[in-house]
């Protein structure tokens, strides 16, 4: 302590000055633990409050876009596969309908021909009919004109 005290004299210092330096480092402790702490307690707490919340909001932000992706994704693949359903659907009432439609026409066809069987048949009936009336007015008029029965 001595040599202490003996720097203190070489230096011009007196005890007044070692008992100021005293007290200040005194107060500096004092405030620190008082103020300067809790100061820099909520200003952690004030980081914690905004920038956590913040990279949560981003972590969900990130999260909903996934998400969003994956149902894009899905609707399209939905899509695709109630398209597809829908042009099976429309290709085999087409072939359906060609189906029906051939078998109509096969029914008409049918139908034509017995028509044009009933007109020959009734045709040739005309005809022998026609053929007869001609021979019986042949000799009819033929009769007239001779003026006797021609057989």
């Amino acid at each position: 302590m001595e040599l202490v005290l003996k720097i203190l004299e070489t230096l011009d210092i007196t005890l007044l000055a070692v008992l100021q330096m005293g007290l200040v480092v005194a107060l500096a402790v004092i405030l620190s633990v008082t103020l300067v702490r809790p100061v820099l307690a909520t200003f952690r707490e004030r980081e914690n409050l905004s920038v956590k919340p913040l990279e949560e909001a981003k972590r969900l932000v990130g999260d909903a876009a996934a998400k969003t992706r994956q149902y894009e994704d899905s609707l399209r693949k939905a899509a695709a596969e109630a398209l597809a359903r829908k042009r099976a659907r429309m290709e085999e009432s087409a072939r359906a309908e060609r189906k029906e439609i051939e078998s109509v026409l096969e029914d008409t066809n049918r139908q034509i021909d017995t028509m044009k069987g009933q007109i020959t048949a009734e045709k040739e009936a005309a005809a022998r009919a026609l053929r007869i009336e001609v021979a019986g007015l042949s000799r009819e008029i033929a009769g007239k004109i001779l003026g006797r029965r021609v057989t």
